[in-house]
């Protein structure tokens, strides 16, 4: 019977690191100690008696890392940079150089680079971890928690106001509203939006209350929109750029928004969830929100008695 030592080691930030800079290391095959967490050389796993507590680290080379390049540059919204990278990944030969010298052109767009490489490493690894856990009879674990808001506080401003950004925030509203629906026509969604808009006041104007993201530039990144009324705020949007999604930064305005909030003497907070953004109902739970009301809707040519 084949026994595995159990994945004894905390899946920690400084472990994922090392995790991650063995994984891009060309040069060298290495193991980890799944008792200590310690990254071994693979000669030095061979020369060992108990090679059963050695489990090889997830696997990454060029094809890997250049399919990594590629899934980066479609997020990209810049079209001139998303050009200008596409074309560095069809260089052929030196591939990995022109596109690290054509990131190097835009401090912004390397940031999110590096930010996009950081999460999609992290989830390889998690991934790897929790199933090598499983495969020795234990249950998944989390690594430990990082603190989201100081790893974005370098790379995005955050503060009240709408800051110039009015006519972009209206945009990104009405297109963050779309794709809640994107199953529905047009024209059906069109009126839904005018609908729940109507008489709502511009952003900046009271009793709205905004709070936007910036880029080092100065470029809108997203915001989260509340109308406060007394000591009740309804929270009307909460939108992130495509660009800029899957990086924790919706989670950070919210979080902020929900303790200025707070500090402004504001005892309640509601907001719809509709559409896609039913998704998200358990994350919303597990930050204290609670189901007041539901509205249940069909369209009538498919609904049978």
């Amino acid at each position: 019977m084949l026994y595995l030592r159990p994945m004894e080691f905390a899946l920690t930030a400084q472990v994922i690191d090392k995790i991650g800079f063995a994984m891009e290391d060309q040069e060298q095959e290495f193991f980890i100690d799944a008792s200590s967490g310690e990254l071994v050389p693979a000669e030095e796993v061979e020369a060992a008696s108990d090679t059963d507590r050695f489990v090889p680290i997830p696997e990454w080379g060029p094809a890997e890392g250049f399919h990594l390049m590629e899934n980066f540059v479609t997020t990209l919204r810049n079209p001139l940079y998303r050009e200008m990278l596409a074309e560095a990944l069809a260089a052929g030969k030196g591939v990995f150089r022109s596109f690290k010298d054509t990131l190097k052109k835009s401090r912004e767009i390397e940031k999110l680079w590096f930010l996009y490489k950081e999460r999609r490493f992290k989830a390889i690894i998690v991934s790897w971890y929790n199933m090598n856990r499983e495969a020795r009879g234990l249950e998944k674990m989390k690594p430990e928690p990082e603190e989201t808001e100081e790893l974005l506080a370098s790379d995005f401003m955050v503060d009240w106001g709408e800051r110039g950004h009015a006519a972009e925030i209206l945009a990104l509203d009405k297109d963050a509203f779309v794709e809640m629906f994107p199953t529905e026509r047009g024209s059906a969604v069109e009126a839904r939006y005018r609908e729940k808009r109507a008489g709502l006041p511009a952003p900046g104007r009271e009793p709205c209350v905004v709070l936007v993201a910036e880029t080092p530039t100065g470029e809108l990144a997203g915001f989260s929109w509340g109308l406060m009324e007394g000591s009740a705020v309804r929270l009307v949007q909460l939108a992130v750029m495509r660009e800029y999604r899957g990086i924790g930064l919706g989670a950070v305005l919210l979080r902020r928004f929900v303790m200025d909030m707070g500090r402004r003497g504001a005892l309640t907070l509601s907001m719809e969830v509709a559409g896609r953004s039913l998704r998200y109902t358990d994350f919303f739970a597990s930050l204290g929100f609670k189901p007041t009301y539901q509205i249940l809707e069909a369209e009538l040519p498919h609904l049978s008695f």
